[in-house]
C-alpha cells in the first residue's frame, strides 16, 4: 500500500471519528455559541472581512475560524454538523500530519502510526476535536510551521521552511500573536540550548518574513483601514495584553495550573510520557528529541507565565508529547520488558474508571448499560494482556478501547449534557417571528443563534455594569427592566428565559408577575407576558 493511501486512510478514519455525533451535539453556551453565531452573522450580511454578533463588530479573534465556520454553513447549511466540521477536519489532518512528520523524522512507519494513535485517542484532543473553538485550527498550523521549519533546518529541503512561515501566517489569521511567537521562541531556544547558530542562517528570515506578510498581512491591513484604532485597542489590547496580564480567572492563576492538566490531557497515554522523562538523560544526544522535548517545554512555561489560564491554552504541547510517547512505545516493544507497560495499562484502567464513574457526575439521567459492559470487558482484556498476552498488542488495544468507549461517553452522555448547556430546545416555543424576547439573569447566545431574534439582557435601571480591564469583552445587547415591560405592551407577544440559577431572583421581581411560564427545558424556563 502506497503512503498516500496510508496517509489518505488515516485522515480518513480520524475524521469519522471526530465527526459521529456531531450532527446531535446541541451548539452550547457561553462559549461555542459566540463562534457559531458570528459565523452566522457572517453568511446572512455577506460581510466576510468583519467578524461581527449581535448585529456589530466583535473582534475577539481574527478571521480564520469564522471563514471555516461560516464556509461550512454555506456547504451543509446552518447547523450542529457544519459548525462543528472545521474542528473535525483539522483534527484528522493533524493526525495525519503527525504520522507523515513522525516517518520523515524517525524513518519509521510503527513509531509513525504510534504517535498518531496517541494523538487520536488522548483525552483532550478528542474533546476540543468537536468543539466550536479555534483550539483545533491553531494546533494544526502550529504544529504544521514548527515541524517543517525543523525538516528546514536540517536539510530536508528548503520548500519546507516556506510552508513553516505560511503555516505560522495561517495560526496567525486564527488566534493572533502567539500563531508567530511561539514558533519563534521554541526555534531560538533551540539554537541556544543546542548552540547551533549557524542555525540562524538556515531561517530563511528574508523570504520567510515576506511570504508571512503576504499571507497574514492583508486582512490585518485592510481591518486597521476599516476600523483603525477601534480594531488594535479591543484585538491587540483587551483580547492579546490584557489576556496576557490581567488574570480573567484569577483562582486559575497558580503556576502548576498546567503541570497538572497536562498530563490528565494525555490520558491514557501520560504513563509513557512520564517513563520517556524517566529516561529522557540518556535521549539527549538525539537532536530529534531534544527537539521535540523543548517544543512542549517552551509552551507550557510561557503559558504557565501568563496571567490568564484556560484548559485549552497548552494544547499545542500534545504534538511534539505524542511523538515522544510513540518514541517510547516504539522501543518498549522492542524490548519485550513486560513490567514497563504497566505504564500504560494503569493509566487505561484509570480512564476506563474515569468513564464509568462520570454518569454519577453527569446531570442527566440515560441507560449506561453498553458503557459499563465495554468498561468491563475493556478492563479484562488490559488486564490479561499486561499479565499474561502479549504486550506487543497493548497499544492496539489502548487505541481501540478509546474509541470504543469514547463513542459511547459520547452518544449517551455528552449529547444530553451539551442539550442541558443549550437553549435550542426552549427556543422552539418561540413564534417565528413578531415577538420581543429578553434574558434575565445568565446570556444565552445560543437562543439568539437557534432563534433569529435579537435578545436583550435584562438590568435594572440602578444597576451599573462592573468595570474592569474585561469589561469590553462581553458585547450583547441591554435593555432596562423598565423599558422592556413598557415595549411589551406594544408588541402582541413578548418573552422572557430565564436559568433555573435565576428563577428565585426573576420571581421575586415585581414586572415578573405580567409573565407566566410556558415551557421549561433543559433548566430554562421561557416565559410570556400575560
Amino acid at each position: 500500500m502506497s503512503k498516500r493511501i496510508i496517509l489518505l486512510l488515516i485522515f480518513l478514519v480520524a475524521l469519522t471519528f471526530y465527526s459521529a455525533f456531531n450532527a446531535y451535539i446541541p451548539i452550547t453556551d457561553p462559549v461555542e455559541s459566540n463562534y457559531a453565531l458570528t459565523a452566522k452573522e457572517m453568511v446572512q450580511s455577506g460581510d466576510w472581512l468583519s467578524p461581527r454578533i449581535y448585529g456589530h463588530y466583535w473582534f475577539d479573534k481574527p478571521i480564520m475560524i469564522y471563514w471555516l465556520i461560516a464556509a461550512s454553513f454555506k456547504v451543509f447549511g446552518i447547523t450542529e454538523f457544519a459548525a462543528r466540521f472545521p474542528s473535525a477536519i483539522f483534527s484528522a489532518a493533524s493526525v495525519a500530519f503527525i504520522y507523515w512528520f513522525g516517518n520523515r523524522l524517525f524513518n519509521n512507519i510503527r513509531v509513525a502510526l504510534l504517535s498518531a494513535m496517541v494523538l487520536a485517542t488522548s483525552l483532550e484532543f478528542w474533546i476540543l476535536g468537536r468543539m466550536i473553538i479555534t483550539d483545533a485550527v491553531l494546533f494544526f498550523y502550529t504544529s504544521v510551521s514548527l515541524a517543517t521549519l525543523y525538516l528546514g533546518m536540517i536539510g530536508k529541503g528548503h520548500h519546507f521552511h516556506m510552508v513553516a512561515y505560511a503555516a505560522a501566517a495561517l495560526a496567525v489569521l486564527t488566534k493572533g500573536p502567539v500563531g508567530i511567537v511561539l514558533p519563534g521562541m521554541i526555534i531560538i531556544s533551540y539554537i541556544i540550548i543546542t548552540r547551533q547558530w549557524g542555525l540562524f542562517k538556515k531561517l530563511y528570515l528574508l523570504p520567510g518574513i515576506l511570504l508571512f506578510l503576504l499571507v497574514a498581512g492583508p486582512w490585518y491591513w485592510v481591518m486597521f483601514g476599516l476600523h483603525g484604532y477601534d480594531f488594535i485597542n479591543t484585538f491587540l489590547g483587551l483580547h492579546n495584553y490584557v489576556r496576557a496580564t490581567v488574570s480573567e480567572h484569577p483562582s486559575d492563576n497558580v503556576f502548576y495550573y498546567y503541570l497538572v492538566l497536562f498530563p490528565i490531557s494525555m490520558l491514557p497515554w501520560t504513563g509513557i510520557l512520564f517513563r520517556y522523562l524517566k529516561i529522557v538523560g540518556n535521549e539527549m544526544k538525539s537532536p530529534h528529541l531534544l527537539y521535540l522535548a523543548i517544543w512542549p517545554i517552551i509552551i507550557l512555561v510561557f503559558y504557565s507565565l501568563m496571567a490568564t489560564k484556560y484548559l485549552t491554552y497548552v494544547f499545542p504541547a500534545s504534538f511534539p508529547a505524542a511523538l515522544l510517547i510513540g518514541h517510547t512505545l516504539g522501543k518498549m516493544q522492542t524490548m519485550h520488558v513486560r513490567k514497563n507497560w504497566w505504564w500504560l495499562s494503569i493509566p487505561t484502567l484509570l480512564l476506563i474508571g474515569i468513564f464509568v464513574l462520570s454518569p454519577k457526575f453527569l446531570p442527566i439521567a440515560a441507560n449506561w448499560s453498553m458503557l459499563y459492559l465495554a468498561a468491563a470487558v475493556s478492563s479484562v482484556l488490559i488486564l490479561w494482556l499486561q499479565l499474561k498476552g502479549n504486550v506487543y498488542h497493548m497499544p492496539k488495544a489502548v487505541t481501540i478501547i478509546t474509541i470504543v468507549m469514547t463513542l459511547l461517553l459520547i452518544q449517551s452522555g455528552l449529547v444530553p449534557v451539551a442539550s442541558t448547556r443549550s437553549t435550542k430546545d426552549i427556543v422552539d416555543f418561540l413564534p417565528p417571528q413578531g415577538a420581543i424576547v429578553g434574558s434575565y439573569g445568565d446570556y444565552t447566545t445560543s437562543a439568539v443563534f437557534y432563534s433569529g431574534y435579537t435578545i436583550s439582557r435584562l438590568v435594572h435601571e440602578e444597576q451599573k455594569e462592573e468595570q474592569n480591564a474585561w469589561s469590553g469583552k462581553y458585547t450583547m445587547p441591554t435593555a432596562k427592566i423598565s423599558t422592556f415591560d413598557a415595549n411589551a405592551t406594544s408588541y402582541p407577544m413578548s418573552y422572557i428565559l430565564v436559568k433555573d440559577k435565576n428563577q428565585g431572583e426573576f420571581i421575586k421581581e415585581t414586572f415578573s408577575t405580567n409573565f407566566y411560564p410556558i415551557a421549561h427545558q433543559n433548566n430554562t424556563t421561557l416565559y410570556k407576558r400575560q
